[in-house]
């Protein structure tokens, strides 16, 4: 197995309005993305547009990056916690 063939895999977190920790997720999304072989490239100004309007409500994400060499493409899930509605009444 040839490091191309190998998924590769990264999860970092996106916080909304903090100019720190956007430049370090921006840093670590750009060297995954780097990593990987030069002819495996993606769109993912989709991604940002949706993850910039997501932290209008939820500040804070994890995004978790995953390329599968088999399927040829690269998968994104986002895992956050929404806050639980309080129980109105007695």
């Amino acid at each position: 197995m040839t490091d191309d063939d190998r998924i590769q895999e990264i999860a970092i977190r996106y916080v909304h309005n903090d100019d720190h920790l956007r430049r370090e997720f921006d840093h670590q999304f750009a060297l995954f993305l780097r990593s990987l072989p030069p002819y495996h490239r993606w769109d993912i100004t989709p991604l940002v547009d949706a993850l910039d309007q997501l932290g209008k409500r939820i500040p804070s994400v994890e995004v978790r990056l995953r390329r599968d060499p088999a399927r040829s493409e690269l998968q994104v899930s986002l895992d956050f916690g929404l806050l639980r509605i309080p129980a109105e009444g007695p």
